[in-house]
Parts: structure tokens; sequence; C-alpha cells
């Protein structure tokens, strides 16, 4: 039961992780988001979050 309970809690936490990442991806300007070669805010923030 408590590896069960990890697991759902470790994919909250990476869930959490996800959206913080993505929302501070899409507060950048426009044109540092394009120097960075960032166009794909959420597929950036997933990668950086489960690889």
């Amino acid at each position: 039961m408590n590896t069960l309970l990890d697991t759902l809690l470790n994919a909250a936490r990476n869930r959490v992780r996800y959206i913080r990442t993505r929302n501070e991806l899409d507060r950048l300007p426009l044109d540092a988001r394009l120097d960075l070669d960032i166009h794909d805010t959420r597929a950036v923030a997933k990668r950086a979050i489960w690889g």
C-alpha cells in the first residue's frame, strides 16, 4: 500500500512541477522564447519533467 501511495504522490508532484514550468515558460516574452527556440511550451515543460 505504501508503494501505491508513493506512486500517486510522485505523480501529483510531477504534475504540479509540469504546470509550474509550463506557466513560467508561457510568461516569457515572445522574443525571449523565440531566441531560446521555445515554440511549444507544453512540449518543453513535459520534456523537462518526464524526460
